[in-house]
């Protein structure tokens, strides 16, 4: 790597790095303006063929199919139905296999049951982290240490289901949900069903849990452990967002957009900032994660003595080392150790191209301006009114005729 391959590394990371919160912000004030027309215009849609007569469950479906209008423009502009990955999600479903992954060993029996070995070391470790906490939670049960037991118990909830009920639901439902949330669901079902990933950010988010919570905390009684924790904490939440992001990246993508825009030039910025943005963004979701952790101790603060949180130092300090285990997960993925390389992800550094931060910006405000006067149109007063006069009188067409 010569020197001017290092000076534009580190120049896209710190454009990357201030973009990623403006594109990100950019998307939720566009999306949320849209949301409001669309409720409007259903609103006025629904009304309309009420008065004309028509049942109501009728008037319910036919404004769900109107309302999904939105769905199909966001997939047309954005959806990378050329390179969709494989989910490995599989649809398991129903209570059964939901109730039987809560409990202790759970993944390991289903996955002995499909005769399905794939990953079997991994369940291995989501089922001993869950069968550890429980233990340890029963064991200061008999010493009735009820602070000890209610961290137990809550960890035990949370992670049965995160990783249980949640992975079941997104797994029965994501092939049937549509646009941004089906991008969303279907992002984060893929993000669940890598056992590999889970097993070790659940065991990083645990150990935090398990170490601070005993009768005398583990982080008073050993200088610098909890900076150790905070940091392997970091690791877990680095290494979900960064297969979080790979995944949403490889169904959602701006350059799809202008590229049927036919702007080329800003395609290729666009798919250039995609390719810097994963470390930022890695970056900006562990401080993000970081201050709420931390805005939790404070109020844990208040109601036992067990949580000595000395905000602001200590916690800036806490924040740091998420960061710092954020970014050493990002370094074992970046070299494959944990996760393979996709052919989605190519790397567009090599060739030295520069990230530009105001073309970026342009591309992103031409993608949502364009779809947004799109959704506007379909989903103005007059088009609700004069689509539900045309669907109506379509649906009253029969019970006249009677």
């Amino acid at each position: 790597m010569n020197r001017d391959s290092i000076y534009m590394g580190i120049h896209n990371f710190f454009v990357s790095l201030a973009l990623v919160p403006i594109v990100v912000c950019t998307f939720i004030k566009t999306w949320l303006s849209v949301n409001s027309t669309v409720s409007k215009a259903n609103k006025i849609f629904s009304e309309k063929l009420l008065r004309m007569g028509l049942p109501e469950d009728a008037t319910k479906t036919l404004t769900k199919e109107y309302a999904s209008v939105k769905d199909y423009i966001f997939e047309g502009f954005l959806k990378r139905k050329d390179k969709i990955q494989k989910s490995n999600a599989r649809k398991t479903g129903g209570l059964q296999n939901i109730l039987v992954k809560i409990l202790p060993g759970g993944q390991v029996f289903l996955r002995i049951k499909n005769s399905d070995d794939k990953d079997i070391k991994s369940a291995m470790l989501l089922d001993a982290t869950k069968t550890f906490i429980l233990l340890i939670g029963v064991a200061r049960a008999l010493k009735r240490d009820f602070y000890w037991v209610a961290v137990c118990f809550t960890s035990y909830v949370l992670y049965s289901l995160l990783f249980g009920l949640a992975s079941e639901l997104v797994a029965k439902h994501q092939s049937s949900s549509k646009g941004l949330l089906g991008s969303g669901i279907t992002a984060i079902g893929e993000s669940l069903s890598d056992t590999k990933v889970i097993a070790i950010v659940s065991l990083a988010l645990s150990s935090h849990s398990i170490l601070g919570a005993p009768f005398v905390p583990l982080y008073h009684v050993i200088p610098g452990l909890d900076f150790v924790e905070h940091y392997i904490s970091g690791f877990g939440i680095g290494l979900f967002a960064v297969k979080a992001y790979r995944t949403f990246i490889s169904y959602i993508s701006y350059s799809k957009a202008l590229t049927i825009l036919g702007s080329a030039k800003l395609s290729h910025q666009i798919s250039l900032f995609e390719a810097s943005a994963e470390l930022p963004f890695v970056c900006h979701s562990s401080i993000f994660v970081g201050l709420v952790w931390e805005g939790l101790e404070e109020i844990v603060e208040k109601f036992t003595p067990r949580v000595i949180n000395l905000f602001f130092w200590n916690g800036v300090a806490d924040i740091l080392m998420n960061l710092l285990g954020a970014l050493t997960a990002y370094m074992l993925v970046h070299h494959s150790f944990i996760i393979k390389k996709q052919e989605n992800c190519s790397n567009l550094n090599e060739e030295n191209a520069k990230v530009d931060l105001q073309a970026v910006k342009k591309a992103s405000d031409r993608i949502l301006t364009c779809m947004k006067d799109v959704i506007d149109s379909v989903y103005s007063e007059s088009s609700a009114k004069d689509i539900s006069k045309t669907v109506g009188t379509y649906q009253l067409k029969p019970v006249e005729r009677m």
